[in-house]
């Protein structure tokens, strides 16, 4: 069995050393290491030519995306059965890929199998393994008869939701997702993400042009079941004004995000070099 580790990275070279650390530390070593360079600008480049991995350096950003969907059908290509896939600011502990391996070989009627995410390297493991409706590609363990099933993730959302909806495709190919909860990942995005609070609320602390793609992608996720679309939707026609009230320099991102979600509109229409609406 070939596992492929997979890492997109953009611009965070201490994150990616970090990352690369860890999987090189895996008690169950990736029998290889893909590394996605989304055009990085930071060094990210040079660091990379002296280490143990292969490398694909994309012409531009093409967002996590992007770099999900040209990697992992990269890795397919390179006779990977399992790859795994992950962000760069993820740091797997010791055992994470061997508990996954496990519960692969446990379970071998599952096409998905999922880290679970923690907050800190002091969790425990917990020798259980549930059932998911969907999950993020942080720690993600797709069988490449998954993938030549179903195809490859959608590149055209950028960041946010890609995920979401590559398991809503998954499942309806009627492939199983589980969660492997012995199998830990620090996870630094949204569980330790920093917050703005306007008393009584409380929002992600994100660059504002983010948020275009927070409430845009969620609605063209869910585009083809129209009742979890249509509560997406009610949720997020709210939410526009809390996020808009507890931080206004994102206003005209969220408010633009939600119209284009709602004309189905996709692809990068935000560039986070140039962050002008348009």
């Amino acid at each position: 069995m070939k596992i492929t580790a997979l890492v997109v990275t953009y611009n965070r070279l201490e994150y990616l050393k970090k990352n690369l650390a860890a999987l090189f530390d895996q008690s169950r070593k990736p029998d290889e290491i893909i590394v996605i360079d989304n055009a990085s600008t930071d060094g990210t480049y040079e660091f990379l030519k002296d280490q143990k991995v292969k490398f694909v350096r994309l012409s531009e950003n093409t967002g996590g995306a992007g770099g999900f969907s040209y990697g992992l059908n990269y890795a397919i290509e390179n006779g990977a059965d399992w790859v795994w896939m992950m962000d760069d600011d993820a740091i797997p502990y010791n055992d994470a890929l061997k508990a996954l391996e496990d519960a692969i070989n446990k379970r071998p009627d599952a096409g998905v199998f999922l880290s679970q995410l923690v907050s800190d390297s002091n969790s425990k493991p917990k020798e259980k393994i549930k059932s998911a409706w969907f999950g993020t590609f942080v720690g993600f363990a797709v069988r490449k008869e998954v993938v030549k099933s179903v195809g490859l993730p959608d590149s055209e959302f950028f960041i946010y939701a890609d995920d979401y909806d590559y398991s809503i495709r998954i499942r309806k190919a009627g492939f199983k997702i589980l969660r492997v909860h012995s199998s830990l990942i620090d996870h630094k995005d949204w569980i330790k993400q920093k917050r703005v609070f306007r008393f009584p609320f409380s929002k992600p602390q994100v660059p504002a042009w983010k948020t275009y793609y927070l409430f845009r992608n969620p609605i063209l996720a869910t585009r083809n079941f129209k009742i979890i679309n249509l509560a997406v939707t009610l949720y997020l026609s709210i939410d526009r004004y809390i996020w808009s009230y507890v931080d206004p320099s994102a206003r005209s991102y969220i408010f633009k995000g939600f119209e284009d979600g709602r004309k189905g509109i996709k692809g990068k229409r935000i560039d986070p070099r140039k962050p002008l609406l348009s």
